[in-house]
């Protein structure tokens, strides 16, 4: 079975246990700063469209960031991964995770816009 829809049969509570597991792994809110400023091993994230208004910046450690539960959740507009791993971007739903982007490393541009200010989860090594 892959890890996604493994990771899609947890209950909420175990999700939420994961999630505790990556609490405060290096989750940062960062100054704003130039167009898709970021510096290498992590994953940063931009609250406007084009790499501006950095707001989080999560390590390459293989767990998933919940930034939802930092209160930074639906804001994500933008990316660079530098992480050396790939990213998965997701929504909670109230009832399941909802992949809105899969980000290969090294990879940076815009959320689609349907996926747009609907983060709340970033996973490293999705």
């Amino acid at each position: 079975m892959s890890s996604l829809k493994l990771f899609r049969r947890l209950s909420v509570a175990a999700a939420a246990t994961l999630a505790v597991a990556g609490y405060g792994a290096a989750l940062a809110p960062a100054p704003a700063s130039a167009a898709y400023d970021c510096p290498g091993g992590l994953f940063c994230g931009y609250d406007q469209r084009g790499g501006t208004g950095m707001f989080v910046q999560v390590d390459n450690n293989c767990l998933l960031h919940d930034i939802g539960n930092e209160g930074l959740g639906d804001r994500l507009s933008s990316y660079w991964n530098r992480t050396g791993k790939t990213v998965g971007v997701y929504n909670w739903t109230g009832q399941e995770w909802q992949l809105l982007v899969s980000v290969p490393d090294n990879s940076k541009g815009n959320v689609p816009a349907g996926g747009d200010n609907k983060a709340d989860a970033l996973w490293v090594c999705h």
